[in-house]
């Protein structure tokens, strides 16, 4: 468990399955940036929507062309008391099966029973971006989410930090709802310490509006300094300025070089590299998925959760435990996509 909690619903639990499908409707749809989106789903049974905070995943459950559902008794009574959801789901022809992708919980209101979800436009969308761009006020979808009456209702959070007040979160556009969300758990928690966020987005008009969201704002508050970096100075540039993830390691580099001795207590040299490395394996990233979240662990000054583009967080992954020395307990690292390769 994490030693810092955050703050859920006073009711009664047992031992049902995590999670469960709401069938929702799209109640806004907000621009925030050239490359955020904002949808705000509205649904009565949102009302028993989980709220365990950080980092938690979800799922959009879309619909097929005509606005079909190959299930639309995912949501009765019986299917959610059983969890029989994924099996039913998983039962369905290749034909009626509607696409399934992964998100993060922005915020969530069960009293006004409303759940938000920020979005990362692309070119060439896949289901999932594709609705994101079109999605109208009264649009119908399912969402997949935690259920505030099971005991394991926290399932699908991957930020760990135990008890560390020294944070590194890194990250790329597809990382920013994470981290907003992370921030805005700590906030919830009056938690204070130190540390750096570092994110690199598309554009740079994207910066100012996301700034703005929820525990962006409060960053400084909370001890902690956020970095941003675009990779295009416009949306209306046609090449990128920065390659992709180039602004992430250089940066690691950098923090890591000044913050040596807290990173690998103990065990840094004068010249501020570590004086051995952790065995780590590689991980082929066109093959397998790039994703280890550990629990936290008692007494852990130092912890670092980093996100996005699988090649460049498996690149970052060998930095700060091979060469910089950080034990594998205290990062978190999650591949949520990898360049080329359709939409999980």
């Amino acid at each position: 468990m994490n030693a810092i909690h955050v703050s859920s619903q006073r009711i009664d639990k047992d031992d049902r399955p995590g999670s469960r499908p709401y069938r929702v409707h799209v109640a806004q749809r907000i621009p925030l940036s050239p490359s955020f989106v904002r949808l705000v789903f509205e649904g009565d049974d949102l009302v028993n929507f989980g709220t365990d905070g950080f980092d938690q995943r979800m799922k959009l459950l879309l619909p097929l062309d005509g606005n079909r559902w190959g299930d639309p008794d995912m949501c009765s009574p019986q299917a959610v008391q059983q969890g029989s959801w994924w099996e039913r789901w998983c039962a369905l022809p290749p034909k009626d099966r509607n696409p399934m992708r992964t998100y993060t919980i922005r915020a969530i209101d069960p009293q006004s029973c409303q759940l938000t979800v920020d979005c990362v436009l692309h070119a060439n969308p896949g289901p999932a971006g594709a609705f994101a761009q079109r999605a109208q006020p009264g649009d119908e979808i399912f969402v997949i989410g935690p259920d505030a009456h099971s005991i394991h209702s926290a399932e699908g959070i991957d930020f760990h930090p135990g008890d560390a007040k020294h944070l590194l979160l890194i990250g790329d556009e597809t990382a920013v709802p994470g981290i907003g969300g992370i921030l805005s758990s700590l906030h919830q928690a009056s938690w204070h310490g130190q540390g750096m966020v570092l994110l690199e987005i598309p554009y740079q008009e994207d910066i100012a509006a996301l700034k703005q969201t929820e525990g962006f704002r409060n960053a400084e508050d909370l001890g902690l300094t956020v970095d941003w970096v675009a990779r295009s100075q416009s949306c209306h540039a046609t090449e990128p300025t920065i390659e992709r993830g180039a602004s992430l390691i250089t940066r690691m580099r950098k923090y890591a070089a000044t913050n040596q001795t807290m990173l690998n207590p103990g065990r840094a040299s004068a010249n501020g590299a570590a004086s051995q490395s952790s065995a780590l394996e590689d991980v082929d990233v066109d093959k397998d998925l790039l994703w280890e979240t550990p629990e936290s662990a008692t007494g852990r000054s130092f912890y670092s959760w980093m996100a996005g583009e699988a090649s460049v967080i498996r690149t970052l992954r060998r930095m700060i435990v091979q060469q910089f020395g950080v034990n594998r307990s205290a990062v978190a690292f999650m591949g949520y996509w990898r360049a080329g390769k359709p939409e999980m």
